[in-house]
């Protein structure tokens, strides 16, 4: 129980302070200089974590050390290309998200410590995308710091970032769905009044990434209806949800839409009608144009560290090859498919569970460039890579009964 409670300070506070976004709040609200403090008391917990339990017993995950050399690859390019071209870089802040690596690395390999982990990511996912609702709904904005005097027209969260939010809530849905909560009849009703609200969630950020992603994760998290006559019924009525999607512009023209909310909505209709030339993407593909250019002039071995957030080019996958070059990006990419790959060969349930976690994810990385930034994100992959080497054992996500009986 002791070595429990150490662990969860060394390792889940960090990583809890980065899922609500604390450190910026702190910055912007009570004192950069705290903020700054908060930041070296995570790495300085993590690595504290690391040195203690880098020799307990337990067996480490094949796919989650691809991130290991990832990384190595990464910083040995892009520090490279870094010192050529003279691209400024923050070294410390950069190889936060490694540090990530290495302490869920090690922290992950007790099978203890990976059904905490399951339970304070879903707990703190789901109060996250809550906290998305009331900030919306009290006109929170953090990047005007504090309440605006217009109606936000989307939902950012404590995130800052609507389609950030997105990929947490939907993070969470998928989460919620397959938790194995008790079987009693509140517990069902709280799952499904959860559910309700992570789509709610979603639907307030009225981003196009996460409406897409959102409908595969159903398709996916639902693959057994999708059999016999159920799929008959499903096939039978699709024409009609393509028909009430295609004219949502129409069906809701009588309601009070602000901002942005009329485009994403346009950009549902657009997307279906394969008017994809008339998708408003809010300027992303000009950022990913710029940024292109820059990779082409340094294809190799890159432009340095970090240089894709500086131009914010939007897109994770980009972003690494203008980083670190062509190499790094093969390796990238074959280490998201050897994800894929070995998802595919275990059990039905939990590799349609796992995929949908991975879909959701790798798809958003066309969107943002922030992915694997994000050490709560970085984190999710390492437990991902444990739970593909060693399956648990139910046809869904442990309970958190199991937690409370040992």
């Amino acid at each position: 129980m002791k070595k429990n409670i150490l662990n969860g300070i060394f390792f889940l506070v960090p990583l809890i302070i980065t899922i609500f976004n604390l450190q910026v709040f702190v910055a912007r609200f009570i004192s950069p200089s705290i903020a700054q403090l908060i930041a070296y008391s995570n790495i300085g917990l993590l690595l504290t974590g690391i040195l203690l339990n880098i020799n307990h017993p337990g067996e480490y995950s094949r796919t989650a050390r691809l991130w290991i050399i990832y990384y190595i690859i990464y910083f040995s390019f892009a520090t490279l290309a870094s010192a050529l071209y003279g691209t400024e870089a923050n070294i410390l802040f950069s190889s936060i998200p490694f540090i990530y690596v290495l302490a869920f690395y090690i922290y992950l390999k007790n099978e203890d410590n990976r059904l905490i982990f399951k339970n304070v990511i879903l707990y703190s996912f789901v109060t996250s995308s809550l906290l998305a609702i009331y900030l919306y709904n009290i006109n929170f904005d953090l990047d005007r710091n504090g309440i605006y005097i217009y109606k936000l027209d989307r939902a950012e969260g404590v995130f800052g970032d609507a389609n950030n939010t997105a990929l947490v809530a939907i993070l969470a849905f998928i989460l919620v769905y397959k938790n194995n909560f008790p079987k009693k009849k509140y517990y069902k009703l709280l799952k499904i009044i959860l559910a309700g609200f992570m789509f709610y969630t979603i639907t307030l950020t009225f981003s196009t990434t996460g409406f897409i992603v959102f409908l595969i994760s159903i398709i996916l998290l639902n693959h057994n209806f999708f059999k016999g006559l159920k799929l008959t019924a499903a096939l039978s009525i699709l024409p009609i949800v393509y028909l009430v999607l295609i004219n949502i512009d129409k069906l809701t023209s009588g309601i009070n839409l602000v901002g942005q909310q009329r485009d994403k909505i346009n950009n549902v209709v657009n997307l279906l009608s394969f008017n994809t030339d008339k998708v408003n993407d809010s300027g992303r593909s000009d950022l990913l144009l710029n940024l292109l250019e820059h990779v082409y002039q340094h294809p190799i071995i890159g432009n340095g560290i970090d240089f894709a957030i500086s131009l914010h080019g939007h897109n994770t996958i980009v972003g690494v090859w203008a980083d670190a070059g062509i190499f790094t990006l093969i390796f990238f990419l074959f280490m998201l498919s050897i994800y894929f790959k070995r998802t595919l060969n275990l059990s039905r349930e939990l590799s349609f569970f796992i995929l949908s976690l991975l879909l959701t994810m790798c798809i958003f990385m066309l969107s943002l460039q922030t992915v694997i930034n994000q050490p709560y994100l970085i984190a999710l992959f390492i437990y991902i890579g444990y739970i593909i080497d060693y399956p648990i054992n139910t046809q869904s996500f442990p309970s958190t009964e199991k937690l409370k009986n040992q």
